[in-house]
Protein backbone atom coordinates (compact mmCIF):
# COMPACT_ATOMS: atom_id res chain seq x y z
CA UNK A 1 0.00 0.00 0.00
CA UNK A 2 2.85 2.37 0.90
CA UNK A 3 5.08 3.19 -2.07
CA UNK A 4 8.71 3.87 -1.14
CA UNK A 5 10.08 4.87 -4.55
CA UNK A 6 13.18 7.03 -4.65
CA UNK A 7 11.69 9.91 -2.68
CA UNK A 8 9.44 10.20 0.36
CA UNK A 9 7.09 7.29 1.25
CA UNK A 10 3.56 7.93 -0.08
CA UNK A 11 0.08 6.40 -0.34
CA UNK A 12 -1.82 6.63 -3.63
CA UNK A 13 -5.51 7.42 -3.96
CA UNK A 14 -6.56 4.02 -5.33
CA UNK A 15 -5.05 2.25 -2.33
CA UNK A 16 -7.00 4.50 0.01
CA UNK A 17 -10.25 3.87 -1.88
CA UNK A 18 -9.80 0.11 -1.47
CA UNK A 19 -8.87 0.31 2.22
CA UNK A 20 -11.05 -1.92 4.46
CA UNK A 21 -12.38 -0.11 7.53
CA UNK A 22 -14.13 -1.95 10.41
CA UNK A 23 -17.41 -0.06 10.90
CA UNK A 24 -19.51 -0.62 14.03
CA UNK A 25 -23.14 0.52 14.33
CA UNK A 26 -23.64 4.29 14.67
CA UNK A 27 -24.64 4.14 18.35
CA UNK A 28 -21.51 2.13 19.13
CA UNK A 29 -19.38 4.66 17.22
CA UNK A 30 -20.76 7.38 19.50
CA UNK A 31 -20.03 5.29 22.60
CA UNK A 32 -16.44 4.66 21.44
CA UNK A 33 -15.82 8.37 20.79
CA UNK A 34 -17.28 9.28 24.18
CA UNK A 35 -15.08 6.69 25.91
CA UNK A 36 -11.96 7.96 24.11
CA UNK A 37 -12.81 11.52 25.16
CA UNK A 38 -13.24 10.35 28.75
CA UNK A 39 -9.86 8.59 28.72
CA UNK A 40 -8.15 11.65 27.22
CA UNK A 41 -9.53 13.79 30.06
CA UNK A 42 -8.21 11.24 32.55
CA UNK A 43 -4.78 11.32 30.87
CA UNK A 44 -4.74 15.12 31.08
CA UNK A 45 -5.63 14.96 34.78
CA UNK A 46 -2.88 12.42 35.45
CA UNK A 47 -0.37 14.57 33.56
CA UNK A 48 -1.37 17.67 35.54
CA UNK A 49 -1.12 15.71 38.79
CA UNK A 50 2.32 14.42 37.80
CA UNK A 51 3.51 17.95 36.94
CA UNK A 52 2.11 19.22 40.23
CA UNK A 53 3.89 16.48 42.15
CA UNK A 54 7.17 17.25 40.37
CA UNK A 55 6.81 20.95 41.18
CA UNK A 56 6.08 20.16 44.84
CA UNK A 57 9.07 17.81 44.97
CA UNK A 58 11.33 20.47 43.45
CA UNK A 59 10.13 23.06 45.97
CA UNK A 60 10.78 20.66 48.84
CA UNK A 61 14.30 19.85 47.60
CA UNK A 62 15.13 23.55 47.17
CA UNK A 63 13.87 24.36 50.67
CA UNK A 64 15.85 21.57 52.31
CA UNK A 65 19.04 22.39 50.38
CA UNK A 66 18.63 25.99 51.52
CA UNK A 67 18.88 24.79 55.12
CA UNK A 68 22.38 23.57 54.25
CA UNK A 69 23.60 26.81 52.69
CA UNK A 70 21.97 28.80 55.51
CA UNK A 71 24.00 26.90 58.12
CA UNK A 72 26.12 29.34 60.12
CA UNK A 73 29.21 27.12 60.26
CA UNK A 74 30.55 23.62 59.60
CA UNK A 75 29.16 22.25 62.88
CA UNK A 76 25.60 23.37 62.13
CA UNK A 77 25.99 22.13 58.58
CA UNK A 78 27.00 18.69 59.88
CA UNK A 79 23.82 18.55 61.97
CA UNK A 80 21.60 19.64 59.07
CA UNK A 81 23.37 17.23 56.72
CA UNK A 82 22.79 14.31 59.09
CA UNK A 83 19.07 15.07 59.25
CA UNK A 84 18.86 15.38 55.48
CA UNK A 85 20.97 12.33 54.60
CA UNK A 86 18.51 9.92 56.21
CA UNK A 87 15.99 10.94 53.53
CA UNK A 88 18.31 10.97 50.50
CA UNK A 89 16.55 8.06 48.77
CA UNK A 90 13.21 9.85 49.12
CA UNK A 91 14.37 13.34 48.21
CA UNK A 92 16.85 12.81 45.41
CA UNK A 93 14.79 10.77 42.99
CA UNK A 94 15.46 12.76 39.80
CA UNK A 95 18.63 13.75 37.96
CA UNK A 96 17.69 17.41 38.41
CA UNK A 97 17.47 17.06 42.21
CA UNK A 98 20.84 15.27 42.35
CA UNK A 99 22.40 18.01 40.21
CA UNK A 100 20.95 20.58 42.63
CA UNK A 101 22.61 18.70 45.50
CA UNK A 102 25.94 18.83 43.63
CA UNK A 103 25.65 22.59 43.15
CA UNK A 104 24.83 23.03 46.83
CA UNK A 105 27.95 21.08 47.79
CA UNK A 106 30.11 23.33 45.58
CA UNK A 107 28.43 26.41 47.04
CA UNK A 108 29.16 25.23 50.59
CA UNK A 109 32.77 24.53 49.62
CA UNK A 110 33.48 28.08 48.46
CA UNK A 111 31.61 29.56 51.44
CA UNK A 112 34.00 27.79 53.80
CA UNK A 113 31.21 25.81 55.47
CA UNK A 114 32.02 22.34 54.25
CA UNK A 115 34.74 21.55 56.79
CA UNK A 116 35.52 22.92 60.28
CA UNK A 117 38.07 25.72 60.64
CA UNK A 118 41.36 25.05 62.43
CA UNK A 119 42.61 28.16 64.30
CA UNK A 120 46.19 26.84 64.09
CA UNK A 121 46.21 27.11 60.28
CA UNK A 122 48.09 30.00 58.68
CA UNK A 123 45.39 32.62 57.92
CA UNK A 124 44.71 33.66 54.34
CA UNK A 125 45.88 37.20 55.14
CA UNK A 126 49.40 35.87 55.79
CA UNK A 127 49.13 33.66 52.72
CA UNK A 128 48.29 36.68 50.55
CA UNK A 129 51.35 38.49 51.92
CA UNK A 130 53.56 35.56 50.93
CA UNK A 131 51.96 35.50 47.48
CA UNK A 132 52.62 39.23 47.03
CA UNK A 133 56.26 38.72 48.04
CA UNK A 134 56.64 35.87 45.55
CA UNK A 135 55.10 37.94 42.74
CA UNK A 136 57.44 40.85 43.52
CA UNK A 137 60.39 38.47 43.25
CA UNK A 138 59.15 37.18 39.88
CA UNK A 139 58.84 40.77 38.64
CA UNK A 140 62.38 41.48 39.84
CA UNK A 141 63.61 38.41 37.94
CA UNK A 142 61.64 39.65 34.89
CA UNK A 143 59.66 36.42 34.74
CA UNK A 144 56.35 38.30 34.90
CA UNK A 145 55.34 41.88 34.17
CA UNK A 146 54.62 44.35 36.94
CA UNK A 147 50.95 45.29 37.07
CA UNK A 148 49.14 48.12 38.76
CA UNK A 149 47.96 46.84 42.15
CA UNK A 150 44.23 46.59 42.77
CA UNK A 151 42.42 48.11 45.71
CA UNK A 152 41.39 45.56 48.31
CA UNK A 153 37.79 44.37 48.08
CA UNK A 154 35.79 46.73 50.28
CA UNK A 155 33.25 45.60 52.86
CA UNK A 156 30.41 46.68 50.55
CA UNK A 157 31.84 44.64 47.68
CA UNK A 158 32.17 41.41 49.66
CA UNK A 159 29.45 39.00 48.48
CA UNK A 160 29.13 37.35 51.91
CA UNK A 161 30.98 37.02 55.19
CA UNK A 162 33.76 34.44 55.19
CA UNK A 163 34.86 32.25 58.11
CA UNK A 164 37.65 33.39 60.39
CA UNK A 165 41.03 32.98 58.71
CA UNK A 166 39.63 33.51 55.20
CA UNK A 167 40.03 36.58 52.96
CA UNK A 168 38.52 37.94 49.78
CA UNK A 169 40.98 38.71 46.98
CA UNK A 170 40.90 39.30 43.23
CA UNK A 171 41.95 36.57 40.83
CA UNK A 172 44.66 38.95 39.62
CA UNK A 173 46.25 38.87 43.10
CA UNK A 174 47.05 35.17 42.94
CA UNK A 175 48.06 34.52 39.31
CA UNK A 176 51.36 34.93 37.48
CA UNK A 177 50.29 34.91 33.84
CA UNK A 178 47.08 34.96 31.81
CA UNK A 179 46.99 34.45 28.06
CA UNK A 180 44.92 33.08 25.19
CA UNK A 181 45.79 30.79 22.31
CA UNK A 182 45.62 30.59 18.54
CA UNK A 183 42.80 29.52 16.22
CA UNK A 184 44.09 28.57 12.77
CA UNK A 185 41.69 27.02 10.25
CA UNK A 186 41.73 23.27 10.96
CA UNK A 187 40.23 20.15 9.40
CA UNK A 188 37.21 18.93 11.42
CA UNK A 189 38.72 15.64 12.55
CA UNK A 190 40.66 15.21 15.79
CA UNK A 191 44.41 14.78 16.00
CA UNK A 192 44.94 11.03 15.37
CA UNK A 193 47.84 10.45 17.77
CA UNK A 194 50.12 12.10 20.33
CA UNK A 195 52.73 12.85 17.69
CA UNK A 196 50.34 15.01 15.65
CA UNK A 197 49.58 18.56 16.77
CA UNK A 198 46.00 19.59 17.45
CA UNK A 199 44.04 22.64 18.64
CA UNK A 200 41.61 22.36 21.54
CA UNK A 201 37.94 23.10 20.90
CA UNK A 202 36.05 25.03 23.57
CA UNK A 203 34.19 21.80 24.36
CA UNK A 204 37.47 20.51 25.79
CA UNK A 205 36.67 22.77 28.75
CA UNK A 206 33.74 21.49 30.82
CA UNK A 207 32.73 22.43 34.35
CA UNK A 208 35.62 21.09 36.49
CA UNK A 209 36.47 18.61 33.70
CA UNK A 210 39.12 18.71 30.96
CA UNK A 211 38.66 16.62 27.79
CA UNK A 212 41.81 16.43 25.68
CA UNK A 213 40.04 14.38 23.01
CA UNK A 214 37.94 17.44 22.09
CA UNK A 215 40.36 18.86 19.53
CA UNK A 216 40.93 19.46 15.82
CA UNK A 217 44.03 18.32 13.98
CA UNK A 218 46.38 21.13 12.96
CA UNK A 219 46.54 21.56 9.19
CA UNK A 220 49.81 20.17 7.82
CA UNK A 221 50.55 23.52 6.19
CA UNK A 222 50.56 25.27 9.59
CA UNK A 223 53.56 25.53 11.91
CA UNK A 224 52.78 24.58 15.54
CA UNK A 225 53.19 27.18 18.28
CA UNK A 226 54.66 25.33 21.27
CA UNK A 227 54.12 28.36 23.53
CA UNK A 228 50.37 27.66 23.22
CA UNK A 229 50.68 23.99 24.21
CA UNK A 230 48.40 23.07 27.09
CA UNK A 231 50.25 21.77 30.14
CA UNK A 232 49.38 20.05 33.41
CA UNK A 233 48.56 22.75 35.96
CA UNK A 234 46.94 25.13 33.46
CA UNK A 235 43.55 26.51 34.48
CA UNK A 236 41.41 27.05 31.38
CA UNK A 237 38.35 29.27 30.91
CA UNK A 238 36.19 29.50 27.80
CA UNK A 239 36.38 33.07 26.48
CA UNK A 240 33.87 33.17 23.60
CA UNK A 241 30.82 31.30 22.35
CA UNK A 242 27.16 30.88 23.35
CA UNK A 243 26.35 32.48 26.70
CA UNK A 244 25.95 29.16 28.52
CA UNK A 245 29.40 28.07 27.31
CA UNK A 246 31.37 31.23 28.18
CA UNK A 247 33.16 31.36 31.53
CA UNK A 248 33.31 27.58 31.97
CA UNK A 249 36.49 26.59 33.78
CA UNK A 250 38.58 23.52 34.53
CA UNK A 251 42.01 22.49 35.76
CA UNK A 252 44.24 20.42 33.48
CA UNK A 253 45.28 17.55 35.76
CA UNK A 254 46.54 15.36 32.93
CA UNK A 255 46.73 15.75 29.16
CA UNK A 256 48.29 14.23 26.07
CA UNK A 257 51.11 16.23 24.44
CA UNK A 258 50.99 18.49 21.38
CA UNK A 259 47.63 20.17 21.99
CA UNK A 260 47.37 23.96 21.75
CA UNK A 261 44.76 26.23 23.32
CA UNK A 262 42.67 28.24 20.86
CA UNK A 263 42.06 31.98 21.05
CA UNK A 264 38.61 31.19 22.47
CA UNK A 265 40.24 29.73 25.58
CA UNK A 266 41.97 31.78 28.28
CA UNK A 267 44.69 30.14 30.36
CA UNK A 268 46.30 31.22 33.61
CA UNK A 269 48.79 29.95 36.18
CA UNK A 270 48.67 30.46 39.94
CA UNK A 271 51.50 31.73 42.09
CA UNK A 272 53.22 28.62 43.43
CA UNK A 273 52.71 29.54 47.08
CA UNK A 274 49.96 28.05 49.24
CA UNK A 275 47.29 27.67 46.57
CA UNK A 276 45.29 24.61 45.56
CA UNK A 277 44.72 24.69 41.81
CA UNK A 278 41.68 22.45 42.24
CA UNK A 279 40.13 24.75 44.84
CA UNK A 280 40.63 27.91 42.75
CA UNK A 281 39.17 26.13 39.72
CA UNK A 282 36.17 25.17 41.85
CA UNK A 283 35.73 28.80 42.97
CA UNK A 284 35.47 29.90 39.34
CA UNK A 285 32.54 27.53 38.81
CA UNK A 286 30.48 28.15 41.94
CA UNK A 287 29.14 30.78 44.28
CA UNK A 288 29.88 34.49 44.07
CA UNK A 289 32.78 34.07 41.65
CA UNK A 290 30.61 32.25 39.12
CA UNK A 291 27.90 34.91 39.53
CA UNK A 292 30.48 37.63 38.84
CA UNK A 293 31.78 35.84 35.74
CA UNK A 294 28.26 35.34 34.40
CA UNK A 295 27.52 39.05 34.87
CA UNK A 296 30.76 40.04 33.14
CA UNK A 297 29.90 38.45 29.81
CA UNK A 298 29.16 40.79 26.91
CA UNK A 299 27.94 40.52 23.33
CA UNK A 300 25.22 41.54 20.91
CA UNK A 301 23.42 38.19 21.14
CA UNK A 302 23.33 35.26 23.55
CA UNK A 303 24.60 33.03 20.76
CA UNK A 304 27.90 34.92 20.64
CA UNK A 305 29.17 36.25 23.97
CA UNK A 306 32.64 36.79 25.36
CA UNK A 307 34.51 37.77 28.49
CA UNK A 308 37.74 39.75 28.62
CA UNK A 309 40.92 38.94 30.50
CA UNK A 310 40.69 42.26 32.35
CA UNK A 311 37.26 41.37 33.73
CA UNK A 312 38.39 37.89 34.69
CA UNK A 313 41.29 39.32 36.66
CA UNK A 314 38.79 41.25 38.81
CA UNK A 315 36.83 38.13 39.77
CA UNK A 316 36.38 37.88 43.57
CA UNK A 317 37.97 34.78 45.09
CA UNK A 318 37.15 33.48 48.61
CA UNK A 319 40.54 32.32 49.86
CA UNK A 320 41.03 30.04 52.83
CA UNK A 321 44.19 28.62 54.44
CA UNK A 322 45.99 26.13 52.20
CA UNK A 323 45.36 23.18 54.54
CA UNK A 324 41.67 24.00 54.51
CA UNK A 325 41.63 24.32 50.71
CA UNK A 326 42.98 20.77 50.46
CA UNK A 327 40.64 19.48 53.16
CA UNK A 328 37.68 21.01 51.32
CA UNK A 329 38.63 19.33 48.05
CA UNK A 330 38.93 15.95 49.79
CA UNK A 331 35.43 16.43 51.20
CA UNK A 332 34.05 17.57 47.83
CA UNK A 333 35.44 14.40 46.22
CA UNK A 334 33.71 12.26 48.85
CA UNK A 335 30.36 13.99 48.40
CA UNK A 336 30.55 13.96 44.59
CA UNK A 337 31.09 10.20 44.79
CA UNK A 338 27.93 9.99 46.90
CA UNK A 339 26.01 11.98 44.26
CA UNK A 340 27.27 9.67 41.53
CA UNK A 341 26.09 6.68 43.56
CA UNK A 342 22.63 8.26 43.87
CA UNK A 343 22.51 8.71 40.09
CA UNK A 344 23.61 5.11 39.52
CA UNK A 345 20.90 3.88 41.89
CA UNK A 346 18.36 6.04 40.07
CA UNK A 347 19.38 4.63 36.70
CA UNK A 348 19.26 1.06 38.04
CA UNK A 349 15.68 1.57 39.24
CA UNK A 350 14.74 3.09 35.87
CA UNK A 351 16.18 0.09 34.01
CA UNK A 352 14.49 -2.46 36.27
Amino acid sequence: MVSMGTGQPNVNGNSLKNLNIPLPPLEEQHRIVAKVDELMVLCDQLEQRSESQLAAHQTLVEALLATLTDSTDADELAQNWTRLSSHFDTLFTTEASIDALKQTILQLAVMGKLVPQDPSNEPASALLERIATQKAQLVKEKKIKKEKPLLAISEDEKPFELPQGWEWCHLKDIITIMDAGWSPACPPEASPDIDTWGVLKTTAVQTLEYRDYENKVLDKTKTPRPENEVMVGDILITRAGPKNRVGISCLVEKTRPKLMISDKIIRFHLVEVGLSERFISLCLNAGATAVYIDGSKSGMAESQMNISQDKLKLAPIPLGPIKEQNHIMDRVDQLMTLCDQLKTRLQTRADA
